[in-house]
């Protein structure tokens, strides 16, 4: 098989070789998806905000969740907590809700930092999202006013609402932020934390129960390559102020799901170097069937079956004691065989051929009496002579060829 195909194992190497000479010597792509996962370094991980969350709460512990709400505080009468969530969306099921209004209503905070939101949360709370519209319900102007328009959206301009915590000067964001902002939620229970530069409201407090909901939807502001900047963490820290000094519950479950019941597939799709071998790799099993197809397989000789030489052998012997004039011994032989076929298949004696054994034989074989008898009477004569012709031996073979025939067993 290999000596076959040995120029394309060859080829084959030399792209694998290479390939992966690039991948090494080639710099590395920045990794830009909003993964918001606290292992993560790349700019839209949370690694920064979360190793600065013991500083931000001090002396109180923090608790990695990979489970859902309802999993994780079902059961649990923990008080004096902050549940803190930030992702690119959040829409917990029904259950999830419902456990984690039970936790704000038992007197415990939540902190929800998500572009969208969507499900039971989102209904029971009267939640909707928006992006930034720069045309609002105006009519569309022209193309030059259109480039103009769109300049502003390459930056974000964000602050707060309260006076105490406003900066003098709006953070302002120039990369990857959504700018979504709230166009509804039950104005009879929220306060109005934040706005962007176009005065639409995108952090919000509601009261339910005896704790707050804290819903901001700038995720962005709270990854690394925000919050490392030196102007703009100041916004990470005030908005997390709103938060009391107390054990804090990180999520990592909704980021992703339960990370533990992907598919392994998930490591190589998410890492371009390995996605773009598995590519290569399938690319080239493909090539390969495809060329194998066409591949000469030598012609199978045909092995004749080994010939059965047991008659032959019987002619021969037989031959033997013929040409050799030996008569009485040929049909003893013949007689004893035919003995033996007898006693297989009428089960009977044989020593003794007497009016009982022909009566046997006779209704077993459904032969003639006379036949029967003549035969055996016969075997008798033969075996007192000491030669016998060769008229005889053909008699004696053609009433036993003829028993043979008519016999119904």
């Amino acid at each position: 098989m290999f000596k076959g195909n040995r120029r394309y194992i060859i080829i084959l190497t030399i792209c694998f070789t290479a390939l992966i000479l690039l991948q090494i010597l080639s710099p590395k792509p920045i990794d830009w998806r909003l993964s918001y996962m606290k292992k993560d370094k790349i700019p839209y991980g949370t690694s920064a905000l979360h190793d600065a969350l013991p500083g931000i709460f001090p002396a109180q512990t923090i608790r990695n969740q990979n489970v859902p709400v309802y999993n994780s505080i079902k059961g649990n009468e923990a008080n004096n907590c902050n549940y803190i969530f930030i992702n690119q969306s959040f829409a917990p099921d029904k259950l999830d809700t419902r456990e984690l209004l039970n936790f704000v209503k038992r007197g415990n905070e939540v902190f929800i930092a998500a572009n969208y939101f969507s499900g039971k949360l989102a209904d029971t709370l009267k939640l909707k999202t928006d992006n930034f519209d720069v045309f609002g319900n105006k009519a569309m102007p022209d193309s030059t006013q259109i480039v103009n328009t769109l300049k502003p959206r390459d930056s974000v301009k964000i602050n707060f609402v309260n006076p105490l915590l406003k900066s003098k000067t709006d953070y302002v964001y120039k990369k990857g932020i959504e700018n979504t902002y709230f166009n509804s939620f039950d104005t009879t229970k929220t306060t109005v934390l934040g706005k962007n530069s176009s005065n639409h409201i995108n952090f919000i407090k509601i009261q339910f129960g005896k704790g707050n909901l804290f819903i901001n939807t700038v995720p962005e502001a709270f990854s690394n390559y925000h919050f490392v900047h030196p102007v703009n963490c100041d916004y990470v820290y005030k908005a997390l102020s709103y938060l009391p000094n107390q054990k804090v519950i990180w999520d990592e479950y909704y980021k992703l799901g339960n990370i533990h019941q992907e598919s392994p597939l998930r490591v190589i799709f998410n890492n371009p170097p390995l996605l773009t071998a598995y590519y290569v790799l399938m690319l080239s099993l493909i090539i390969f069937m495809l060329i194998g197809l066409k591949r000469k397989q030598r012609i199978i000789p045909v092995i004749e079956p080994l010939r059965n030489t047991t008659l032959d052998f019987v002619d021969i012997v037989g031959t033997l004691y013929y040409q050799a004039g030996n008569h009485k011994n040929i049909a003893d032989k013949k007689i004893t065989f035919f003995l033996e076929f007898i006693r297989s298949a009428f089960q009977v004696k044989t020593t003794l051929y007497d009016d009982v054994f022909i009566e046997r034989i006779t209704n077993l074989s459904g032969i003639e009496k006379q036949k029967v008898q003549d035969l055996f009477y016969y075997f008798s004569d033969i075996d007192f002579k000491q030669t016998i012709t060769q008229q005889e031996l053909l008699k004696l073979n053609t009433m036993i060829e003829e028993f043979y025939k008519k016999n119904k067993r």
